[in-house]
């Protein structure tokens, strides 16, 4: 029985001995995995934050350049405003000077007609003749 006691705690120990190898084995098979595992991990989310900071980037660089053109269409715009509003301003002149043209013709229309009336007053025999009066006479 002694023997089989000793055979018994022998096996136990070497059952045992045989689980703390496995054990450990598997421990540092875990730890190897979740190192490569953080080594995958850290490499993508590198590559991932490259492309992102990339991206940043190029979107800083396009919005400056958006920037640069809106002030070119913004000083354009303003040069145009500027030309319409000149122009505008000639139109406005020129409808001021045919109001101003018709009305000077107005009033020298207005100062023949009155000066017609003046002279034709003042000189009633230089009448010209009608047709109307030769009739009358003969």
């Amino acid at each position: 029985m002694s023997s089989s006691l000793s055979d018994i705690l022998r096996d136990h120990q070497s059952a045992n001995l045989e689980h703390k190898r496995a054990t450990e084995n598997l421990r540092k098979e875990a730890i190897k995995d979740i190192g490569d595992l953080c080594d995958t991990a850290t490499t993508s989310l590198s590559a991932e934050l490259s492309r992102v900071h990339a991206n940043q980037r190029e979107i800083e660089s396009l919005s400056r350049d958006c920037a640069h053109l809106v002030q070119q269409h913004v000083r354009s715009t303003a040069k145009w405003t500027k030309l319409v509003d000149q122009f505008n301003d000639a139109l406005k002149e020129l409808g001021d000077v045919r109001n101003w043209a018709q009305v000077i013709e107005r009033d020298m229309l207005d100062v023949a007609a009155t000066l017609e009336l003046v002279h034709s007053s003042l000189h009633p025999t230089n009448r010209p003749h009608t047709n109307d009066n030769d009739d009358d006479a003969t």
